[in-house]
């Protein structure tokens, strides 16, 4: 058991303050992930319901994902004004949005929902990730972000238990989408709550919002972005048609393709821990390169095969490697830039990583009929292959303890 805890367990230990902020970005993540997922999760429901094809589905989720460009803005606010601010308003901005989804009568209402949805989900997940790396000490910020991921993966994981709902009624998916408002009393109480970060100073000159694309380190930013943007294009098509292939590829039912999604899901879970772990021990660099060479096996197997068996293989894989991989690369896209423009510099990360999976989802819109959804997987692959070049070039970040303060702060 002592083995076990030191294997997927923290390098070091926390202060009270650091477990507190972690139970509070825990509960936030949970709901998190179930909100978020949901538009996945339905998507077999919701082609069906406004008679869409696959195509179209590609070229609306691609669109939804535009709102995530958007989400810069809370990136600038983050830097001037503060985290917990914005923070706030994006986990506010997720719940009221995707509930709202709720009543989408048509494709364009349910895509302007889904826009705002997206915005809101990708600056909390940026803020959130901001918040803890600053609190916590460096050999153990991977390990933070790994406990909060594992809270958006768990809460993905229960709106897949949900997901039999989506069949009791042709508004079945409605209901998975209307019971976010579950989430609205937690933002009372996580206001009252969450303090700001203590590295942050407010700020009365303001850096450019492109300031990290142009200024000083712009080729850290620039080989961070090759990275996301590579890895996005290929991950996009990868989860977002996992439970369409199972479902109206391979015609399991909505249960069975959740018992895979769901045991494969818990499995690679387990990549959260370890990855974080390993990036906090052996360096963010070595830890990232390892699991993109598991999840690229396991995301392109999953489309290769048809046994109820080795699908759950698949899945396993994919999961323990996206899992290893995005909270070492979170922490260290925040270790790579200065305190002034930290939280700027992450969002258009996540920017580019949006831009990428734009990219990739238009490409699967145009090859999908052409070649089959599997071979148009296996063709994005070569998008890890790509950021793994790129993280061989960007610079060790293991250790750095976010001492750059901003001048006129």
């Amino acid at each position: 058991m002592r083995s076990l805890i030191r294997m997927f367990g923290p390098a070091s230990g926390y202060r009270r303050d650091d477990w507190r902020l972690l139970g509070l970005m825990y509960l936030a993540g949970l709901f998190q992930g179930y909100v978020q997922t949901q538009a996945v999760n339905t998507l077999p429901f919701v082609r069906l319901a406004f008679d869409l094809s696959k195509a179209d589905m590609s070229y609306l989720f691609a669109i939804a994902r535009v709102g995530s460009l958007v989400a810069v803005v809370f990136a600038v606010f983050g830097d001037r004004w503060g985290r917990r601010g914005p923070f706030l308003m994006a986990y506010l901005m997720l719940m009221v949005a995707t509930g709202a989804t709720a009543a989408a009568f048509s494709p364009t209402m349910y895509t302007a929902l889904q826009v705002v949805a997206r915005m809101g989900s990708a600056a909390m997940a940026m803020l959130a990730t901001v918040l803890l790396a600053e609190q916590v000490n460096w050999n153990n910020r991977a390990w933070a972000i790994s406990l909060y991921s594992t809270a958006v993966a768990l809460g993905s994981g229960a709106g897949l238990l949900a997901l039999p709902i989506a069949q009791t009624s042709e508004a079945g998916w409605r209901l998975l989408f209307a019971a976010s408002a579950a989430g609205l009393p937690l933002y009372l109480w996580l206001r009252g709550r969450v303090e700001e970060s203590r590295v942050f100073r407010f700020d009365t000159g303001g850096s450019s919002v492109f300031a990290p694309l142009v200024g000083r380190g712009a080729g850290r930013f620039w080989l961070a972005g090759i990275y996301s943007l590579s890895i996005s294009a290929f991950s996009a098509v990868a989860v977002t048609f996992a439970l369409e292939r199972l479902v109206n590829g391979l015609g399991l039912t909505s249960s069975e393709a959740a018992r895979i999604l769901l045991i494969g899901g818990t499995l690679g879970g387990t990549g959260f821990f370890l990855g974080g772990r390993m990036g906090d021990t052996l360096g963010r660099k070595p830890a990232i390169l390892a699991s993109l060479v598991v999840g690229l096996a396991g995301g392109i197997g999953f489309y290769w095969t048809s046994s109820k068996d080795l699908l759950i293989v698949a899945a396993t894989l994919s999961a323990f490697g996206s899992s290893a991989a995005m909270p070492v690369s979170a922490a260290q896209r925040t270790e790579l830039f200065p305190t002034g423009i930290r939280a700027t510099a992450t969002q258009w990360l996540h920017t580019v990583a949006v831009l990428g999976s734009i990219l990739g989802l238009t490409i699967a819109g145009t090859t999908i009929e052409l070649w089959s959804l599997p071979v148009t997987v296996t063709v994005l692959g070569v998008g890890v292959l790509v950021a793994m070049l790129a993280q061989l070039v960007i610079p060790e970040t293991l250790g750095d303890e976010m001492g750059h303060m901003t001048t006129n702060r």
